[in-house]
């Protein structure tokens, strides 16, 4: 959205003027600007039908002013602009024609304006080819011939339209709301729940003997059939937990008694068959179910918030099913239930028109109008009590704004944080217990980008820490040849290992470098020598004794005296709004901007900038220490040895090419020229092919995605990104990152630094 204003143009439309090789891409890395190239949606027809089949906004626009009306304004705006399942369309039109009916749309003054750019982009397009209809092809001439079917093309309807993202330009709004205030006015057409569960028949063996189930049953053990074959069915927490749901269901008189006896096999041959139907069905039978299911999702996909519409996040009640959690979590194989509108609460505006209850004979639990908050609705899950929430999508005005405040809010912390630290120094030597105990534990945060973890109940949760909830049997301490070394194993968010071991750095350069690779070795920041010495004082304190002289068990807690609340108000003392997320945050974005910027004085600065491979690899190296920082990893796919041998097949040949190639020089009356060439661009493709499977290979089991979704700050990117060559920006922010960060791309230009 937004105006030909060259200072809103997209990174990655200016990238298109980069004089590079020219490189193969996947479809998930074509530039935005190419896709911008497709034709211009299609200005849609105003159409008549019966009031039920209205969107709900439309009818609260018209039986209400204020923001009501304003709303609808919005509404409109999202439909001109976002239109692409129009019966007819400008492309079917002779210009002379067309051209009226867009300068009548212009005088409108409603906030399709916006849509501007792309309606003048159309018309010229519309310009350049109507001279090609007046020009007859020459018969003999084939390219001329074939050159005319292809600027006939473009006037046939596309196959498949790409949809303009729905993005509101929130940061350019003049007009601020009042403090603690989200939203003027919202209003939204509720949630889609899963479908009634139908009972297919088909009956599960026990000891041998088929066996009847009710629906209720049957359904539970449809749940376990369709996981039967997942590692979940051979641990024993998960069979336990499932067992003692299943058979609450089946009853005390049921025949089945033991789950060792019970046999889901014609269960699981049936989802099977069910499978393959759907995998068998025709392209047009697929085409309709797709089409069915986005006329019934249209309605929900949209938010009124305040003057305009936005597109709405996860507006799907989870369905009924056997609860995973992640990772050994002690409430996996329990069913969970049927979520009713009886356990949904509504948020929306005061004088909006309230979401209506789809389901027949059921009401919400309660309609609420919180302008304080940003969720649509809320409800509590079956297995934990936890709240659910339904938010809008990612690119929202709201979760901008919100992520905006939070890199803010880190940016303000770096401007203090040399005070901070020197605070930090002075508590770590601390008589009062709790003040060591605060400032050991923040210098870890610090230092390490730990989380500050929650004390949790291990029989109702996964057994996960942080710095504060640490214990004994966490940690070991050490010495070395440079000294001492506090050794950190436990399970962190997600139940992710954490292992890592903190020490002095090498003086031997050698050395220091071959440790730098390891993921699992930090060194003490410089500077910080003797803060690590009395670190390393306070831990051997706390690993081995309480205050009361008492000596400490493995699973006794570290910080004995500490918990993130009271840490969370010690750092509020510090800083205003600062918390230990805040410095995760500041220290993951001023990683990457320190990485990125190492380019800039680099001694092999031309061999990064001279292809995009080569540059993505550095911009993935800088990512690459930020996900070793905040501990950002991932299980390596099961065919990453079968891909890494692909890739050496693929060279191999391009290397026999090259032999080939080499040998055909010495040929007489070989063409040397054009065989130098070929030469130049095989050994070019080699480069490449080993930097990607370098890349491939030191990223295997790290994820770059986590830190740019949450903790890097995207202006450090956008900013790199325009002043590094005008390196395109799709190669590192996918399609939904660029959504999100819009106001990134708008704000940030060459000189920005975090």
């Amino acid at each position: 959205m937004g105006g030909s204003d060259s200072d809103d143009e997209p990174l990655s439309k200016k990238a298109a003027s980069n004089k590079r090789p020219a490189e193969d891409d996947d479809e998930d890395d074509v530039p935005l600007s190419k896709a911008a190239k497709k034709p211009a949606p299609k200005k849609e027809k105003e159409e008549e039908g019966d009031s039920d089949d209205e969107p709900l906004s439309a009818k609260a626009a018209a039986a209400k002013g204020g923001g009501g009306r304003k709303a609808a304004a919005g509404k409109k705006s999202y439909k001109e602009e976002d239109d692409g399942d129009d019966e007819e369309s400008d492309d079917d039109v002779p210009l002379s024609k067309g051209a009226p009916a867009k300068k009548a749309a212009s005088k409108k003054k409603t906030p399709a304006k916006k849509a501007a750019p792309a309606k003048k982009g159309k018309a010229s397009a519309s310009k350049k080819a109507a001279p090609a209809k007046k020009t007859p092809p020459k018969k003999s001439n084939k390219r001329a011939g074939k050159a005319s079917e292809e600027e006939e093309k473009p006037a046939k309807k596309p196959k498949k339209e790409v949809k303009q993202e729905l993005v509101y330009e929130w940061w350019k709004e003049e007009e601020p709301l009042p403090e603690g205030k989200k939203w003027r006015f919202l209003e939204h057409n509720g949630v889609i729940f899963p479908p009634k569960y139908e009972p297919h028949g088909v009956k599960m063996r026990y000891d041998g003997e088929s066996v009847d189930l009710n629906a209720d049953q049957e359904a539970v053990a449809t749940m376990y059939a369709s996981m039967v074959s997942t590692d979940y069915a051979t641990k024993k927490t998960f069979l336990n937990n499932f067992w003692k749901d299943f058979s609450a269901k089946l009853g005390k008189d049921h025949v089945i008694k033991d789950l060792s006896k019970c046999d889901f096999q014609p269960i699981v041959e049936y989802l099977g068959e069910e499978k393959e139907k759907k995998k068998n069905l025709t392209k047009d039978e697929k085409l309709k179910i797709k089409e069915t299911r986005e006329k019934m999702e249209e309605r929900y996909q949209t938010v009124i918030l305040d003057t305009h519409t936005e597109k709405n996040g996860n507006f799907r009640v989870e369905p009924a099913g056997l609860f995973r959690g992640r990772g050994e979590h002690p409430k996996m194989g329990k069913v969970k239930g049927v979520i009713a509108p009886e356990n949904l609460s509504m948020n929306c505006a005061l004088d909006a028109c309230p979401p209506k209850c789809p389901l027949p004979g059921h009401v919400w639990q309660s309609v609420c109008h919180k302008d304080e908050t940003t969720w649509l609705a809320f409800y509590r899950d079956t297995i934990n009590g936890e709240f659910k929430y339904i938010f809008l999508s990612a690119g929202s005005s709201l979760k901008g704004q919100s992520d905006r405040e939070k890199f803010e809010k880190a940016r303000e912390l770096g401007k203090v944080v040399g005070s901070i630290r020197k605070k930090i120094t002075l508590g770590l030597r601390s008589n009062t217990s709790l003040t060591m105990q605060q400032n050991t534990a923040l210098w870890f945060i610090d230092l390490l980008a730990i989380r500050a973890g929650n004390e949790k109940d291990t029989a109702e949760e996964a057994d996960t820490v942080g710095c504060c909830s640490l214990r004994v049997e966490h940690i070991t301490l050490g010495r070395d040849d440079e000294g001492p070394t506090v050794m950190f194993n436990f399970l962190g968010k997600d139940s992710i290992e954490y292992k890592n071991t903190l020490k002095l750095r090498p003086d031997d350069k050698d050395k220091a470098r071959e440790l730098e690779d390891n993921p699992q070795i930090s060194f003490v920041r410089g500077g910080e020598e003797d803060n690590f010495a009395q670190v390393f004082k306070n831990m051997e304190r706390l690993v081995r004794k309480s205050d009361s002289g008492r000596a400490k068990k493995a699973n006794d807690d570290v910080f004995d005296e500490l918990t993130t609340s009271t840490l969370n108000q010690y750092l509020k003392e510090l800083m205003p709004g600062l918390t230990a997320k805040v410095f995760r945050t500041f220290n993951a974005s001023f990683t990457l901007d320190q990485e990125l910027y190492k380019l800039e004085d680099h001694p092999s600065k031309k061999d990064f900038l001279k292809t995009d491979t080569t540059q993505l690899k550095f911009y993935n190296d800088a990512n690459y220490q930020v996900a070793v920082l905040c501990n950002h990893s991932r299980a390596v796919s099961k065919t990453f040895d079968t891909q890494m041998e692909k890739m050496d097949e693929k060279k191999d040949e391009i290397v026999k090419e090259l032999n080939t190639a080499k040998k055909s020089l010495k040929d007489k009356g070989a063409d040397k020229e054009k065989l130098k060439k070929k030469i130049v661009q095989l050994e070019e493709r080699i480069h490449k092919h080993e930097t990607q499977k370098e890349i491939r290979q030191k990223l295997a089991g790290v994820a770059l995605g986590t830190s740019k979704l949450n903790y890097l700050d995207p202006r450090i990117t956008v900013a790199w990104c325009k002043k590094f060559g005008d390196f395109n920006l799709s190669k590192v922010f996918n399609k939904t990152l660029q959504t999100k960060f819009k106001w990134a791309l708008d704000e940030a230009d060459e000189s920005f630094r975090f």
